[in-house]
């Protein structure tokens, strides 16, 4: 009789174990699921950017359409969706911060996205320009000249509005040391609102120190980069980059996204379009922007 209930008592204890395994599987599969539909939900983000300290009465506004890091097939919308709140939105040009394909090996899939786009941009005299990630060393100019995409290379171009404004891209490497492009000289004494696009914020760090220094000084007025997805899978108190990633403004500094003033310089970091190596996010929802610059 003893032994029955000794057997009884196994198997139910067995059976509870069970069940409890099966929930956290059910749970956790429930949760990969959330984040996988968090990486398709991205957000269309408007904001106004006053770049110079000019009194907002004095200045005019210039729509520029953001988006970054799309990563070949981890972007879950379609480009005719991301172009389509780009022409919605009334935006003058259409800049893309790099990262547009993932694999060392590029497929034709790939080069789809910014293409499409491109080419509805174009229909509306619209420029794309864009600026290489660590992710597109291997992508040559003539990808971008195929894909419709102005492509800048530590060169700098005025865009065509009534006050000046130019842009100017710096390159960036794959993973590791980084040698960084330099801001043109011919750049930084623009006399128009400069604008940088650059793929990875650690560029500020190749920069000196303008904390101190007057506006009219720095070499360039803001600067708009993506790289960080913020976190992707972010998690309290940024481990995510404690322990996995070694960029340093997110690792020192906290900056993920969003606008920020750092060494005295200003700008914006995307959180990026797409995924990395997994279809996921979580606390980082993905996004497009809508700049409305004040210059």
């Amino acid at each position: 009789m003893h032994y029955i209930q000794a057997v009884a008592t196994a198997f139910a204890l067995h059976i509870s174990i069970l069940h409890i395994f099966l929930i956290l599987v059910a749970l956790g599969l429930l949760f990969f699921a959330f984040m996988v539909i968090s990486a398709a939900m991205v957000k269309v983000d408007q904001r106004d950017i006053y770049p110079t300290s000019k009194a907002p009465e004095e200045t005019k506004e210039i729509r520029i359409g953001f988006f970054s890091d799309t990563h070949g097939i981890g972007c879950l919308r379609s480009p005719e969706w991301i172009v389509s709140q780009f022409l919605s939105n009334d935006c003058d040009v259409v800049l893309f911060g790099g990262d547009h394909v993932h694999h060392r090996t590029v497929r034709k899939s790939d080069l789809k996205l910014l293409t499409v786009i491109a080419s509805r941009l174009k229909e509306k005299n619209i420029d794309l320009i864009a600026v290489q990630g660590n992710h597109d060393w291997h992508l040559g100019k003539s990808d971008y000249t195929k894909m419709g995409v102005i492509l800048l290379e530590n060169t700098w171009k005025e865009l065509p509005f009534e006050r000046k404004i130019a842009v100017c891209g710096i390159t960036d490497s794959e993973r590791g040391y980084r040698p960084w492009g330099k801001i043109p000289d011919d750049f930084s004494n623009y006399d128009g609102v400069r604008l940088v696009l650059v793929h990875n914020p650690d560029f500020i760090y190749s920069l000196p120190d303008m904390s101190a220094s007057e506006e009219n000084d720095r070499p360039f007025d803001y600067m708009l980069s993506g790289h960080l997805h913020g976190g992707q899978v972010h998690l309290p108190g940024n481990l995510e980059f404690v322990f996995f990633r070694k960029d340093q403004i997110a690792r020192e500094e906290g900056i993920l996204g969003g606008e920020y003033t750092f060494r005295g310089y200003k700008g914006f970091i995307s959180k990026g379009t797409g995924t990395g190596a997994l279809p996921i996010r979580f606390m980082a929802r993905p996004e497009i922007h809508i700049l409305k610059f004040h210059i």
